[in-house]
């Protein structure tokens, strides 16, 4: 058993100790893969939910350019996709657009699936959701932030995301980043910030970086950055890299 499934099944125990039917107590069937009402009468089946996010990188193909948000949660400086999740009756690419109007208030037309993963340091309430991530190709371009859920967002060009990705900084940060893995892996202290600033031994400061190889997030990010490039670096024939990250690993989490 992986740590996502680990941490998914302990706290969907949590939470499923009584039927929602009837309020009896629940009993763990199955080797513990499914719970059932206690109540003879009752008798509710009872089963884990993985609850999907959409993740998206919304593109400009007429001006080459890659939009990308920063929440205050995030370290200085990180910048990453837009996300958010699918609600009751909706699909996959009505999410997308959905969420990319409600933040940034971008209109998106064409919507193509790239890769999924499961995400294994959500909150507690909503562990180890399923990302699925998203190119989302952008019909407007004018931003309009809300401010309720992000700091900022803005449009990127190819060259610098580029930068960003190869920059000095980079390596430490994504070190720092995998340590906060770690660390939410274990159980970090809610007291606790890692978001520290990542100096350099020249003192220069990346003006932007984004997420490491542990996220779906980079992987969106870099394959468009690098569309001749699959997500190891390697060439590859396809404009389009797409695929399964579900065995992609945590770096930094001991439980994988």
């Amino acid at each position: 058993m992986t740590y996502c499934e680990a941490r998914a099944l302990l706290e969907w125990y949590n939470i499923s100790r009584f039927c929602g039917h009837c309020g009896e107590k629940t009993v763990p069937m199955e080797a513990g893969r499914r719970k059932q009402c206690s109540n003879e009468s009752c008798k509710k089946r009872i089963y884990p939910r993985v609850d999907p996010v959409v993740i998206m990188l919304v593109i400009d193909s007429d001006n080459d350019r890659a939009l990308l948000s920063k929440q205050s949660r995030f370290v200085p400086r990180m910048w990453s996709c837009l996300a958010g999740f699918i609600e009751p009756g909706e699909s996959l690419e009505e999410a997308v657009r959905r969420e990319t109007w409600e933040e940034v208030g971008i209109e998106v037309g064409e919507v193509v699936y790239h890769s999924s993963q499961p995400w294994p340091v959500g909150p507690n309430s909503m562990p180890c959701q399923l990302m699925v991530g998203f190119f989302a190709y952008a019909k407007s371009l004018e931003i309009n932030v809300d401010k309720e859920e992000l700091e900022d967002a803005q449009w990127h060009t190819r060259e610098e995301v580029r930068r960003a990705l190869a920059f000095t900084e980079y390596k430490k940060a994504q070190q720092t980043a995998a340590a906060k893995v770690e660390q939410m892996c274990k159980g970090v202290e809610k007291t606790h910030s890692l978001s520290t600033e990542f100096n350099v031994e020249s003192g220069e400061l990346a003006p932007m970086f984004v997420p490491g190889p542990f996220a779906i997030a980079h992987h969106l990010i870099s394959s468009w950055a690098f569309p001749d490039k699959d997500v190891n670096g390697i060439e590859c024939r396809s404009k389009q890299p797409t695929g399964s990250m579900s065995n992609l690993k945590v770096k930094g989490c001991p439980h994988q």
